[in-house]
């Protein structure tokens, strides 16, 4: 507990012996102050002369009986200062705040400290108390046993680095001016003596939840709705984060939480407090491409970047990975162009609620397979076929039979998108042609031939038309349909690239 030098420090400063914090008290009110408020029913003996001395007694005595934290409540009440020293509301707060702050630099060199939580005080032994759960590359992270909260201190190398300590003072005092928005982590207290902040623990980090549990498609809307609308008023007040990532959003108690404000243009882009913890995945895949060159080129767009991996993190696993039903605004936000994003969160989440809502649309599904009968397209065919995974994409194709000019309009003069679909093509239209029944539908196979003969006949680059020539090799020889032979014929004829033939030969 505390040695009697400490025990001593406050009682001066309690009774007035130190000025600038309470008032100066005399004997019959210090007895009168222990009295009242801690039942202890002393008499003002008329041998007491040291008031000091009857005040560290009596804070001893306090200490016994496992009342201290009672005792830190009541002298640093806001009522209790205003009465003590005749201050009004806002004096009584920042008066108590020099109190704590002055207290706390002399407690401190024997490893004990006041911490607050919400509006309750409570002593602390941070050399027994103090559980270590993680380190970045300029702080440590703890939890406190007794609390059950969690503190962040700025490592000792950077306790003499003028930018390093304004930093990491403005990830508070940002993250404290959002303390309003529900989603953004709860913190608490700033201790200007050793550069440290408390706030609420949490039970895992998103990365951490999602790697743990299954997740349902509902699940995984829901969490990328609570993260986007938080951003959005985060990015509604001009405040942008620059470090958005699964291990900067915390879950408690099924809430999502985004932490981790800290991340400035003086900064080393990847060093938060969690960042030299993080897996193989890290920091990196999130990060905006312009802020791999210069930080103080983020804006709300390199948020919008960040958020767009993390919407395909939560969907798929990876964060590179956007074969998805939210693909089509996921590859918008994650543009390597910046202006050619969504400017902020709100915008994003538009985009999102658009594709959700297209997902779920039943009435929306049956009015785009009716335009794929008449061969219309237009963004709501584009943004349907954006949203199917390979395998429903080769099965919505097999399943309507005028899908050519579809598809080979959806890839046009987009070799990526090309690719992808041939790819998709390749290892799924097998099964897309088997009915219910295990029986092949053979004349499922002749819609697949016909795009893979337009890519090859139109000169598409070399690998779509490797892999059409492989498709159409494996539909004429394993289907044996006759419609794929005479593609092939028609091709050779017509003369192609030299390996593209004999691969079909």
């Amino acid at each position: 507990m505390l040695s009697e030098a400490s025990i001593r420090y406050i009682a001066e400063a309690l009774i007035g012996d130190t000025k600038g914090y309470y008032s100066y008290k005399s004997l019959s009110q210090i007895v009168e102050f222990f009295n009242s408020n801690f039942g202890l029913n002393y008499t003002q003996d008329q041998s007491v002369t040291s008031r000091w001395f009857y005040t560290v007694e009596k804070i001893k005595v306090i200490i016994n009986s496992n009342q201290f934290d009672n005792f830190l409540n009541l002298i640093f009440s806001k009522s209790f200062v205003m009465k003590d020293s005749g201050l009004n509301d806002v004096q009584a707060v920042e008066k108590i705040e020099e109190i704590l702050e002055y207290i706390n630099d002399e407690i401190s060199i024997e490893g004990y400290k006041i911490h607050k939580r919400v509006n309750e005080y409570f002593l602390i032994s941070e050399d027994g108390d103090l559980e270590f759960i993680g380190e970045g590359g300029f702080a440590n992270v703890y939890k406190l046993r007794t609390s059950g909260l969690v503190v962040k201190k700025l490592k000792d190398d950077f306790k003499t680095v003028k930018g390093v300590k304004h930093r990491f003072r403005r990830e508070y005092d940002l993250t404290k001016s959002l303390s309003d928005i529900q989603g953004i982590i709860t913190i608490y207290d700033f201790d200007d003596s050793e550069y440290s902040y408390t706030m609420e623990i949490a039970e895992k980090t998103l990365e951490e939840f999602m790697k743990e549990l299954e997740s349902t498609e509902l699940n995984k809307i829901d969490m990328i709705r609570q993260v986007l609308h938080v951003m959005k008023n985060v990015h509604d007040r001009n405040i942008i984060h620059r470090d958005i990532s699964p291990n900067n959003v915390l879950i408690f108690n099924g809430q999502l939480k985004i932490s981790d404000f800290g991340l400035g243009k003086d900064l080393d882009m990847f060093y938060s407090h969690r960042t030299m913890r993080t897996h193989s995945l890290g920091q990196y895949h999130y990060c905006a491409p312009e802020q791999f060159m210069q930080l103080k080129e983020g804006d709300k767009r390199s948020d919008v970047f960040s958020l767009g991996r993390l919407i395909n993190f939560i969907m798929t696993g990876d964060p590179r990975n956007s074969k998805h039903f939210m693909r089509n605004p996921v590859e918008k936000a994650t543009s390597e162009n910046s202006n050619m994003r969504f400017s902020d969160a709100g915008e994003l989440i538009h985009g999102i609620e658009q594709a959700i809502s297209y997902h779920q649309n039943q009435e929306r599904k049956d009015a785009i397979k009716k335009k794929f009968e008449d061969q219309v397209y237009d963004e709501d065919v584009e943004n349907y076929l954006y949203s199917l995974n390979g395998q429903d994409l080769c099965n919505t194709i097999a399943t309507n039979a005028h899908m050519t000019y579809i598809i080979l309009t959806f890839i046009e003069d987009n070799e990526k998108r090309m690719l992808e679909v041939m790819q998709a093509i390749f290892k799924y239209h097998d099964d897309a042609c088997i009915m219910r029944d295990g029986r092949h539908n053979f004349n499922r196979f002749d819609v697949f031939t016909s795009i893979s003969y337009s890519l090859i006949r139109n000169n598409a680059p070399y690998l779509v038309q490797e892999l059409a020539a492989k498709t159409l090799c494996q539909i004429a020889i394993q289907a044996n349909r006759f419609n794929a032979q005479r593609k092939i014929e028609e091709l050779i004829a017509y003369g192609i690239d030299p390996t593209i033939e004999d691969l079909l030969k």
